[in-house]
């Protein structure tokens, strides 16, 4: 694929990691000190996981069917910075709480991002998504460590300053550098998804999916909380962020060698695996900084497992209803998981303590990796309206 095709998608991940890199780590602990409980910021969080499901559905379902889905991602960067501005208004927490739910429906749209490389890989490598998708870790690395150095010294409060311009330049830069394609296949109508029509694969998987979500949402949200309770601040929170992500660029940037031995599958399972040794280290670690630095491995584990869940996606569902494949996995993962996790995990974490909490999420990732072994065939099925890929990488 020529590169001038792509090189605007490349920026965009960046400039979408440095963005993010200083709101997505640092919202469980700006809500802790605004006095919220832990079972307060996990109702909190799983409202903005029930925000992200109905989000991501409905405007996969709009961008396959009806909708430019770089329009929606374009005018959701703009609608985020304003939201985001929101959240400087005085009020209780339970204001503060609302806004941040307001401002999740806002970015939903900025998911389509993942199908949209993907519609562009369709004649090239497909292993070269992980290799642009690691562009959105390199700008969160940067940005984590930077933003949790200015909030330790300069408060939380500075959290939508920082944040809110830097969605508008995304979007300054999709509007000017991310030009949107004719649809795929057919110019009719796409009749509506209906479940007898998703796989039964795709459907077991989004099972496995569901059960890492939820040990993700209750271990990944609460480390930020009991981080701070061992001591540490903004900065420990912003450093362990980043130390996930300089493990998560080597990680996608080898998935392509990796996936000539092993099938998407069986690396689906292995980050299933590397978590579960992970929580049950964070059930015993007594300090801040070494439960910050178990983020190394996590890296790992989220490179595995997350290309492999949009790879299996892609390979399980047809071409025309890319987004709509991209959005089950990711709303199940990231939107109906976190309901449970979040939620949960506040309950387990402020009645039972963190110990239990981390432990029990070991059970519920294991049974992640069954599942996917199980329900994901060992090679990619064939599908007629599945354009044929090259099989030689193209430069990153």
């Amino acid at each position: 694929m020529p590169d001038d095709q792509i090189r605007g998608l490349r920026r965009a991940y960046v400039l979408m990691g440095v963005a993010d890199g200083t709101l997505l780590p640092f919202i469980p602990l700006y809500l802790l000190q605004r006095g919220m409980s832990p079972a307060a910021i996990g109702l909190v969080l799983a409202a903005s996981a029930l925000a992200a499901l109905a989000g991501g559905l409905g405007w996969a379902y709009l961008a396959d069917r009806r909708l430019n889905p770089e329009r929606l991602v374009l005018t959701a960067t703009f609608v985020a910075a304003a939201v985001a501005l929101l959240m400087v208004v005085p009020g209780s927490s339970d204001v503060l709480g609302v806004v941040i739910v307001v401002l999740t429906v806002a970015r939903s749209p900025l998911a389509l991002v993942d199908p949209i490389t993907l519609r562009r890989l369709r004649s090239t490598s497909r292993t070269d998504y992980a290799r642009i998708r690691l562009r959105m870790s390199a700008g969160w690395a940067v940005s984590v460590v930077v933003a949790g150095a200015a909030y330790q010294a300069a408060g939380m409060r500075l959290i939508p300053f920082l944040y809110a311009p830097l969605s508008v330049l995304l979007g300054l830069w999709i509007w000017r550098q991310v030009k949107s394609e004719p649809r795929e296949g057919t110019t009719a109508p796409v009749p509506a998804l209906k479940v007898r029509r998703v796989p039964v694969a795709l459907l077991g998987f989004l099972v496995g999916c569901l059960l890492l979500g939820v040990a993700l949402a209750a271990t990944q949200n609460f480390l930020t909380v009991q981080i701070s309770v061992l001591g540490g601040g903004a900065l420990i929170v912003g450093a362990a962020a980043a130390f996930q992500a300089l493990t998560e660029i080597p990680t996608m940037g080898y998935t392509h060698v990796l996936t000539k031995r092993f099938s998407h599958r069986v690396l689906f399972a292995a980050g299933c695996a590397i978590y579960l040794v992970i929580f049950i280290a964070w059930a015993f670690v007594t300090s801040a900084f070494l439960a910050a630095l178990l983020k190394l491995a996590v890296g790992v584990a989220f490179a595995l497992t997350f290309v492999a869940a949009v790879m299996i996606a892609n390979d399980l569902v047809p071409a025309r209803l890319r987004a709509t494949g991209q959005a089950l996995v990711k709303s199940v993962l990231f939107g109906a998981a976190p309901i449970i996790g979040a939620f949960g995990g506040g309950v387990v974490y402020g009645s039972l303590g963190p110990r239990a909490m981390f432990l029990a999420s070991t059970f519920v990732v294991a049974g992640a990796a069954v599942i996917a072994l199980v329900a994901v065939p060992a090679r990619k099925p064939t599908l007629a309206e599945e354009p044929v890929l090259a099989t030689s990488p193209a430069t990153p």
